[in-house]
């Protein structure tokens, strides 16, 4: 069975079983391209999914950013060792003495190595100000641990607008976009409307249904302080063109953009971000069976992305949902395409049966970004049960998530096992927890 026709059916067999209004997906192997469009854009209106149907690609916007700042760096008119403070004078002015930007250096942004709330921006939506980020939780000095933060990329993206002297998403058409054919990619609301747009599905039991006026966006696009982060939107055909980029660094003429040693330095290790992956710049680096593949993952509200590359088989993997389910969908096509393409065959970290929960060190209350985390050891050995109850001093969270039980893999990691959904990861830390790659320090009621 050719690739193309493997993908068909792939696509179909999932959204089918999951339920959802569609998914597409886009293969690029050594130059030759698939792309699979199943379903439709709106169970409203049924308008068929297509290949240039634009889709909210969340984070994955990230490494946009990313490879804008590496631009300035081969520039030399920005430095990865510069402090913050040395291009935002004016905010760092504003934030101190609370967010100290001198201490914060660029790398430390695109590393999640800031050390502070991430997702206080997303908690708190109704200021629309970095200023705003005076008021983030300090979870560890810069430099001094991870933990993912959306906010830090906020302030990547006004930095590269600062240095550039225009709008981030002028800067990032004019700079990158553009160049790469990535022609129909956008930010704004009123550039997509034109365009076929895969509209956000809320899915549960039986019900599929229309999403509208959710999460912490007041409307379907982000907000400007959110584009760096989180606020690209694009068919799975751009993303394509944008997982090419990573392999060879060149624009649609063959100028090449971003050489080989500039766009190695996004995709080097520099922190380790869980029991399976480290973080560059921000990709995400992964080690699986002797094969290494960089990735990001994007949610927003209704929509799951995923763009994977496999530098040494010359493999490009870009999806989008429009679902709330649609991390497990994503996750089942990514591993099938993945083994069926580039030979790489992902899995969940197998829980250790000789691990022992450690009471005393595990257990307690924890004030996650989302929640309040109760944990305990669970009731079979070697696992932790985790609930989570709404925070109180927050304007916005998503739903807190059910209760979950988690087996330890290691001393410090454990995985969900309560067999719903894509696997979530746990670590350990004196006096903290992380989950979904968010710290959570320990609270005293």
């Amino acid at each position: 069975m050719s690739i193309a026709d493997d993908l068909g059916e792939v696509v179909a067999a999932t959204v089918a079983a999951h339920r959802g209004p569609g998914l597409a997906a886009a293969v690029g192997v050594e130059g030759a391209t698939h792309v699979v469009a199943h379903g439709v854009t709106s169970v409203e209106t049924d308008a068929p999914l297509r290949p240039d149907t634009l889709f909210q690609v969340g984070s994955v916007s990230k490494t946009l950013t990313s490879a804008l700042v590496a631009l300035l760096v081969a520039e030399d008119r920005v430095a990865y060792e510069d402090p913050v403070a040395v291009h935002l004078p004016a905010l760092a002015t504003a934030l101190e003495p609370e967010l100290d930007l001198e201490a914060i250096t660029v790398e430390h942004l695109l590393s999640h190595r800031s050390g502070f709330d991430g997702d206080h921006l997303l908690t708190h939506p109704e200021v629309d100000h970095l200023s705003a980020l005076a008021g983030a939780r300090h979870l560890f000095a810069p430099g001094a641990g991870y933990s993912y933060s959306n906010a830090a990329f906020s302030l990547a993206g006004e930095l590269v607008a600062t240095v550039e002297g225009a709008p981030f998403d002028v800067v990032a058409r004019r700079r990158l976009l553009g160049p790469l054919g990535m022609t129909s990619a956008c930010f704004r609301a009123d550039d997509a409307i034109t365009r076929s747009v895969a509209v956000p599905h809320w899915v549960v039991g039986e019900d599929v249904v229309v999403l509208r006026r959710a999460g912490w966006q007041p409307g379907w696009e982000l907000a400007r302080h959110d584009w760096a982060a989180g606020g690209l939107v694009a068919s799975v055909e751009d993303l394509l063109r944008w997982g090419r980029f990573q392999l060879d660094g060149a624009a649609d003429d063959g100028t090449v953009l971003l050489d080989a040693a500039a766009r190695a330095r996004l995709h080097t290790p520099v922190v380790e971000a869980d029991q399976v992956a480290s973080v560059g710049l921000d990709w995400s680096v992964r080690r699986t069976d002797g094969v290494t593949t960089i990735d990001h993952g994007g949610l927003t509200v209704g929509y799951s992305t995923d763009l994977v590359v496999v530098p040494e088989r010359g493999v490009v993997v870009a999806l989008a949902c429009h679902a709330t389910n649609g991390g497990e969908v994503v996750q089942a096509v990514r591993r099938h395409v993945l083994e069926r393409v580039a030979g790489v065959v992902e899995r969940d970290p197998e829980p250790d049966p000789d691990a022992v929960v450690e009471g005393d060190r595990v257990e307690g209350r924890y004030l996650h970004p989302f929640g309040v985390l109760t944990v305990v050891a669970g009731d079979a050995p070697g696992t932790i049960a985790v609930t989570t109850e709404a925070r109180t001093d927050v304007t916005w969270q998503p739903p807190p998530d059910p209760p979950a039980t988690f087996a330890l893999t290691g001393p410090r990691d454990a995985v969900s096992v309560d067999g719903s959904g894509v696997a979530r990861l746990l670590r350990l830390g004196e006096g903290w927890l992380q989950l979904g790659g968010r710290r959570a320090p320990r609270i005293d009621d």
